[in-house]
């Protein structure tokens, strides 16, 4: 009997999972959070780890977790993760966020990593996972790993990586997991192994550049474009093929007569320089900007002549197998002494190392500025106080445009810019559909600030509702995690669909604020005559949704609950659940094909802000509408036929300790050529060089 009882244990044991061992808290470090349908708990030292149950780390906030198996997990900031177990094998679920986990060794059974795109199996290893908006990514510090994804598998080594999605660029190992507080032991591992991945490099893209280190100390602005000769050709072609097969198209291109000749001279032009052409300004010992002049290598000889022929007066020198050209014949005599050298006194200065790292990115249109030295940048606005370069480009990856602009900082980031945190996972993104016609998303640094910024758009500061604005306000900003959302998602009329998603720690102390907030806001309305405010609350399936009504008809309705750590609000309490539905399903808008196929390829898994809007679809019945009441004017017409053809966009910023840098899948270039083919020069101006007026002023 005893002899039977025993075996059938290790049979329990082996076949249907019974544990082996207690999942409990080792360290943390802020907070830890149980994620429950009944709420958050916070979680201490010791605790027991549940099965089946999300487990979070808060802002600014890491733990070191022992799993069943007695493998070790430590989660980063704003981590997600739970746990099951089914057999001998133990499954991590990982929801957001990055994990590093040193696998206890098995005699049977595998530990597994889940995410929405990979499994990762492993026995052994120590190895880190992110996950993000973008999607996956694997890296392995020490042993074997395995990855699966659509049923295809790949086996990882150490220093190697691996990434789902192609908007995800890889990063070195070392990078990926320098958030650990055991980096500098992964850091001794890793020392011995290979180095990263290499990253394909497109052969339109230039890695370098024969210009760039001849130029002067004294440049402060530099932009460069790759020789567009046959580009214009293959546009022109293209736009009179479609030309002749759309009358429609004829009709508003108007007369093309003259396009021919900017095109002939500008590829006339082309032949006569090399691969690459910049464009380059100095500024003086007085910190006065210098004329713009232009630099390219020489292919052909007989530029000075080509110039002369078509009327177009310009200084031109030649200088070491380059051409110096521009309208002003002091600069380019300046310029053209620093080019005599092979090696200019540009190559030892700051400016310099950030554009030279540009092009080991891969430049196509680069846009450089030195905003420290620029006269009109001194009075920068506050968004800009202390930046020190602007660097912005577009290029072809992947078959895929994309459009780039960075700020760097002397220091730590500053002002508006300082608000947003690094890039993390935004949960709140689950509680938005696929079919949203706008989306704001944010992870700020400091949840105060944001508190503040919503006083002032209500109209009422704290210290005018009195000593309870004060509390509610300070009430609000200890228990906001930082992430918020903000999205137009349904129907714009009669009542505009507007949801609004935000990070919350403690949702017991956020109500009571708000019902603080609301009393202290009728006290200070009674005064004036103004109606009451009312609060109301019900209990619908077992959720508790929460009401705020004023004197103005369905506009002045709010509703609201909370679930899942995050504040859910609308105008009504059916969008609200609705916002439910959608993250219970798991097809939100961060997993729709149309959010996905804009988001710029970088090595960034995640985002510290995101701006979608798909207001095409939303608007075009208002422009069919309007445009009925337009009595036949032109203008008018072809303003409400733009407003009903809005492309979708998506545009990505990411915050760093000392930058700050927005992308976009914009064709910058194509708006731009567009607008030559069609005669539109303002609007070539304005698309092709977008950031102009960052100097102050516009220039002919």
């Amino acid at each position: 009997m005893v002899a039977a009882a025993g075996l059938s244990v290790w049979v329990l044991q082996d076949q249907w999972g019974t544990r082996t061992g207690r999942a409990i808290v080792q360290t943390v470090n802020g907070t830890l959070f149980e994620v429950t349908s009944a709420g958050i708990v916070p979680l201490a030292q010791g605790q027991d780890l549940p099965d089946n149950v999300e487990i979070r780390t808060a802002k600014e906030s890491g733990a070191v977790l022992q799993l069943r198996d007695g493998s070790m997990l430590e989660l980063k900031e704003r981590s997600g993760f739970s746990t099951s177990q089914s057999a001998s094998d133990l499954t991590v679920r990982l929801d957001a966020g990055s994990v590093i986990i040193q696998a206890a060794k098995r005699k049977t059974g595998h530990l597994y990593v889940d995410t929405a795109d990979y499994r990762v199996a492993v026995t052994g290893t120590i190895f880190g996972v992110s996950v993000g908006v973008k999607g996956s990514r694997v890296s392995v510090v020490q042993g074997e790993v395995h990855v699966s994804q659509n049923n295809q598998d790949k086996i990882l080594h150490p220093g190697e990586q691996a990434v789902s999605s192609p908007d995800l660029e890889p990063e070195s190992v070392k990078e990926d997991i320098s958030w650990s507080r055991d980096r500098d032991r992964y850091y001794v591992l890793l020392a011995s192994l290979r180095a990263g991945i290499d990253t394909l490099h497109l052969p339109d893209l230039r890695y370098s550049s024969k210009i760039l280190g001849r130029l002067p100390a004294s440049t402060v602005f530099y932009a460069a474009i790759p020789n567009l000769a046959q580009y214009l050709g293959n546009a022109e072609s293209v736009f009179r093929q479609k030309l002749s097969e759309n009358p429609e198209l004829r009709g508003v291109a108007g007369d093309t007569s003259r396009l021919s000749v900017v095109i002939d001279k500008l590829r006339a032009a082309s032949e006569y320089l090399g691969d690459e052409i910049v464009m380059t300004s100095s500024a003086d010992a007085e910190g006065h900007m210098q004329a713009p002049v232009f630099v390219a290598e020489v292919k052909r000889e007989g530029f000075p002549e080509f110039l002369k022929k078509i009327g177009l007066p310009m200084a031109v020198e030649t200088h070491n197998s380059l051409t110096v050209f521009g309208p002003v014949p002091q600069a380019v005599q300046g310029v053209g002494a620093a080019v005599d050298s092979a090696k200019g006194d540009f190559q030892g200065t700051p400016f310099y190392a950030r554009i030279e790292a540009a092009y080991h990115e891969g430049a196509g249109l680069l846009l450089c500025a030195d905003l420290s030295r620029m006269p009109d940048s001194r009075g920068a606005t506050p968004a800009l106080a202390g930046a020190r370069y602007f660097i912005a480009e577009q290029k072809e990856v992947e078959h895929k445009m994309e459009a780039r602009a960075s700020l760097a900082f002397d220091s730590a980031r500053t002002g508006l810019a300082g608000w947003l945190s690094d890039p993390a996972p935004m949960g709140s993104l689950d509680y938005v559909s696929p079919e949203a016609t706008l989306v704001a998303s944010f992870v700020a640094r400091n949840p105060a600030s944001i508190v503040d910024a919503l006083t002032g758009v209500v109209g009422r500061k704290a210290s005018e509702l009195g000593a309870n604005g004060t509390s509610v306000q300070n009430d609000l900003a200890a228990s906001l995690g930082g992430e918020f959302t903000f999205a137009v998602d349904g129907p714009l009329m009669p009542v505009p669909s507007w949801k609004l998603v935000a990070e919350v720690y403690d949702p017991a102390k956020v109500q009571a604020a708000l019902q603080k907030g609301v009393e202290a806001l009728n006290q200070s309305s009674g005064k004036t005559g103004a109606s009451a405010w009312q609060m109301s609350q019900e209990t619908v399936d077992g959720r508790v949704y929460y009401g705020i009504t004023g004197d103005g008809g369905p506009l002045m309705e709010a509703h609201y609950t909370f679930a899942g750590g995050y504040f859910i609000g609308g105008p009504s309490r059916a969008l609200v659940a609705r916002a439910l539905q959608v993250k219970a399903s798991g097809a939100s808008v961060k997993h729709s094909a149309k959010f996905l196929s804009m988001i710029p390829r970088d090595h960034f898994a995640n985002f510290s802000a995101v701006f979608y809007e798909n207001l095409g679809t939303t608007l075009a019945p208002l422009a069919s509408l309007m445009g009925a009441f337009s009595n036949g004017n032109e203008q008018q017409q072809k303003a409400l036929q733009g407003l009903g053809n809005v492309k979708p966009t998506l545009i990505a910023a990411y915050g760093e300790p000392n930058s700050l840098t927005i992308a976009s899948g914009d064709n910058v270039l194509g708006a731009g050529l567009t607008n030559l083919m069609t005669g539109n020069l303002q609007g070539l101006v304005g698309n092709v060089l977008p950031m102009a007026q960052f100097a102050g002023r516009h220039g002919r």
